[in-house]
């Protein structure tokens, strides 16, 4: 039994070695070069002392892999599978939910507010939206900030004169629509995360709105680690 016990002792000792390598040679850590917003809403999370041993084993490393997410999602469905509900789970982090009446599940045609968020503190609560965001906005950008890139890079003149502050109240406006079809596509997906087309977004353009949706407040955006 000593001989794979000396191995593992050995192995753990080279990623030591390694691990003190990197940081004489003033590699950065994932912590170092995270956008200031991400930093925060790390620090939220890791701050709520009801945060489970899980997630913060998760957390604490200021990133989430496609295995960590694909832990928490198993452990919200097999929590509303436990109350009676089928759970399917879609590639954008949306999912459907419908009763499990062959089982005893509830006769409800959905479930209440409080089954959902129950379920999901100690699972996808925190890791979900913090896995999607650092995929879909690595840079931590506001959404203004995101769309002005792209229509800088998609050469759409709308608002290049204006500040910060105005550009995002223009994108705000309900009745603001962008000049040319390259410009719509980057309002409704600024990073190509969603992997839009310009058919779909000028679809979703033409539906009436009241409010866009931001990642972030500007406040938060500049805000330090």
């Amino acid at each position: 039994m000593r001989a794979p016990l000396k191995t593992l002792v050995v192995t753990m000792s080279w990623l030591l070695a390694l691990s003190l390598s990197a940081c004489a040679n003033g590699q950065p850590s994932v912590e170092d070069t995270l956008p200031a917003m991400w930093k925060v809403r790390f620090d939220e999370a890791l701050s709520d002392p009801d945060l489970t041993e899980f997630e913060r084993q998760v957390l604490s490393d200021r990133q989430v892999t496609d295995s960590e997410y694909q832990e928490a999602v198993g452990k919200f469905t097999q929590c509303m599978d436990d109350q009676g509900w089928l759970v399917s789970v879609m590639p954008d982090g949306s999912y459907t939910v419908s009763a499990d009446l062959e089982h005893g599940g509830p006769v409800d045609e959905v479930p209440s507010p409080e089954v959902s968020i129950g379920c999901s503190l100690g699972s996808t609560n925190y890791i979900m939206p913090l896995y999607f965001g650092l995929r879909d906005n690595p840079l931590g950008l506001t959404n203004a900030q995101a769309v002005r890139m792209c229509y800088e890079a998609q050469s759409v003149p709308d608002g290049e004169s204006l500040s910060d502050d105005q550009f995002s109240e223009m994108l705000s406006d309900p009745n603001y629509h962008a000049s040319t079809p390259e410009g719509v596509l980057c309002f409704w997906d600024p990073t190509g995360s969603q992997g839009l087309t310009r058919e779909q977004a000028q679809s979703m353009d033409l539906e009436p709105r009241t409010q866009i949706t931001v990642w972030v407040d500007e406040a938060d955006a500049s805000s330090g680690g």
